[in-house]
């Protein structure tokens, strides 16, 4: 009997250590998302310290460990509340199209209840986006198609595209010279004409959930104007592609 309850004590006891670090994990999530510099910042939303070094990231099926394959460029993994930790991947996010997971410390990377955050940008459908669907903290199809880097700013249980947008600033995104978008905001009708002589050039317009509205081809030397007196108020990308180089600016539809 002093057996059984011994026996009974020891697993409550693991039993109860294994959800507290479930229950913990969960204050984990991506802040902030850069393809280019291929840097990624976790913020601790929760009210202790942990040691993240054993999550795990996922991108278009390629797996990390955070202490023992990412460098600490900024903070620790010793994570304080309301802390944030920046690490360094070198060459492991696509800059154009990808989804970033971030996991507990084990278990299938293709089960959502090991999935805590998820993100992705540039197209739908990248990666894991079906476990994250699964895991009811994603829309499929859905993804972020703002100028890179990417930033959360929604709380601990805030989840999807809603809450990502772009760290650039309004004017960061209309410096370049390669199109103007115009007038901006517009009720009825925007124009877009190129600055330069560049060729085979497509346009694509995207509504904030990242939906494309209109895709064309702009040709050199001429503006091509749009008319969005039915589409709803709100803000919208326009993307130029040429190549694999791509531009984004934003207008609002008044």
């Amino acid at each position: 009997m002093k057996t059984n309850y011994f026996l009974k004590t020891v697993f409550t006891f693991l039993f109860a250590a294994f959800l507290s670090q479930q229950v913990n994990a969960q204050q984990f999530k991506l802040l902030v998302v850069d393809p280019v510099t291929d840097t990624v910042t976790i913020k601790n939303f929760g009210s202790t310290t942990e040691d993240i070094g054993t999550l795990r990231l996922c991108s278009l099926f390629g797996y990390k460990t955070l202490a023992t394959q990412t460098t600490v460029v900024d903070g620790s993994l010793n994570l304080a509340p309301n802390a944030e930790v920046t690490i360094s991947i070198p060459g492991y996010l696509n800059d154009t199209a990808a989804d970033l997971g971030l996991y507990t410390p084990t278990g299938n990377f293709g089960t959502a209840a090991n999935m805590l955050d998820f993100t992705q940008w540039g197209s739908g459908g990248n990666g894991r986006e079906n476990v994250a669907v699964a895991a009811g903290i994603w829309t499929a199809g859905t993804f972020i198609n703002v100028a890179a880097p990417y930033e959360f700013n929604g709380t601990a249980t805030d989840f999807g595209v809603n809450f990502w947008d772009t760290l650039l600033s309004v004017d960061d995104l209309n410096t370049s010279t390669r199109f103007s978008v115009y007038p901006n905001p517009s009720s009825s009708i925007i124009n877009i004409e190129l600055n330069g002589s560049q060729t085979n050039l497509t346009y694509e317009v995207f509504d904030i959930l990242g939906k494309q509205i209109v895709s064309e081809i702009l040709e050199p030397g001429n503006s091509s104007k749009i008319d969005v007196s039915s589409w709803n108020s709100g803000l919208y990308l326009i993307k130029i592609t040429n190549g694999d180089q791509t531009e984004t600016k934003r207008f609002v539809k008044q």
